[in-house]
């Protein structure tokens, strides 16, 4: 009689001995049980890692933080929804050659205010609570009132001014952002890849990105928020905000020199050089930041992409 097909044979039962002589551990067994030479692995594989969704792909074929090939593309910079922007760009512009071409009268218009302003016993804390205001939400307007308090007080007083007011506002904004947006930053940090690469960074970096972001050209209000929901530490940021402050120099000088300007005044050559020196080492600073973290975003987007594909 020919012999049974192997897979109807009998197979040999284990010989478990009883009572056992030792206990029964998880660890005694194995996911790899042979059958006619064959090991099946059960449970391995079972989970895959889902693919990248377009935006992810799209986000991963970029070289670097920025994608040189669709920037220089010009119906990348044409586009319907951007149409608020350009009414933005458009404002500013006419609005900063207005001032260059008639700042002698503007500096007349703005003189009885700020007068008015420079006699007050307690007039310098107007500035201080106009800036603490325009930070709740983050509005308009930070860099005229900067203006106006190199135009009151000078260069150094009206940065001190411009220093304190922007440093009470940032530290409001950070716990403005902290208790009532939190659930908003979360939300943002799945959807949005940019952001959540720039979280990614603030919490991997600690104190030394706080600093370097404050220092670069993102606007101070955005990485106030990013700094809130991410978990950040307020002493942490109240040292970083302190740091950065060196910032406001720019816009406070603008204000001296419309004074000076108005009044025929005429500024020595070392003071200007000092000054013109100082503008051009924050403008450095603040490139050469802003470069810093697009490059961290960059290096840490792959990581980030791969844990909200394991996530889904």
């Amino acid at each position: 009689m020919a012999a049974p097909y192997p897979a109807y044979q009998q197979q040999n039962q284990p010989n478990y001995p009883y009572p056992p002589s030792q206990s029964v551990s998880p660890n005694n067994y194995t996911n790899d049980r042979p059958y006619d030479g064959y090991k099946a692995n059960i449970g391995r594989d079972l989970t895959r890692t889902p693919s990248p969704t377009p935006s992810e792909a799209e986000e991963l074929s970029k070289q670097g933080a920025f994608d040189w090939q669709k920037l220089s593309n010009w119906r990348f910079w044409i586009r319907r929804e951007w149409l608020w922007y350009y009414v933005a760009v458009i404002l500013i512009t006419v609005l900063v050659g207005l001032i260059t071409i008639y700042h002698t009268q503007i500096v007349h218009w703005l003189k009885p205010a700020a007068d008015w302003m420079h006699q007050l016993r307690f007039g310098w804390l107007v500035p201080i609570a106009v800036l603490f205001v325009l930070s709740f939400p983050p509005l308009f307007g930070h860099e005229i009132v900067a203006v106006i308090c190199g135009l009151v007080w000078g260069l150094w007083i009206g940065f001190a001014l411009v220093a304190a007011g922007t440093f009470v506002g940032e530290v409001g904004n950070f716990y403005a952002f902290k208790y009532c947006c939190r659930a908003r930053g979360e939300k943002l940090e799945k959807t949005q890849i940019p952001y959540a690469c720039l979280a990614r960074v603030v919490r991997d970096g600690g104190f030394k990105i706080a600093l370097v972001a404050r220092l670069s050209a993102i606007p101070g209000h955005f990485t106030t928020a990013v700094f809130s929901t991410c978990g950040m530490g307020i002493i942490t940021f109240a040292i970083a905000a302190v740091l950065s402050l060196p910032k406001q120099f720019i816009t406070v000088y603008l204000g001296v020199i419309l004074e000076q300007s108005s009044d025929g005044g005429t500024v020595d050559t070392k003071t200007r050089i000092i000054d013109y020196t100082v503008i051009a080492i924050t403008t450095i600073i603040t490139i050469v930041a802003m470069w810093y973290i697009y490059w961290k975003m960059g290096k840490v987007k792959p990581t980030v992409i791969y844990d909200r594909r394991k996530a889904r």
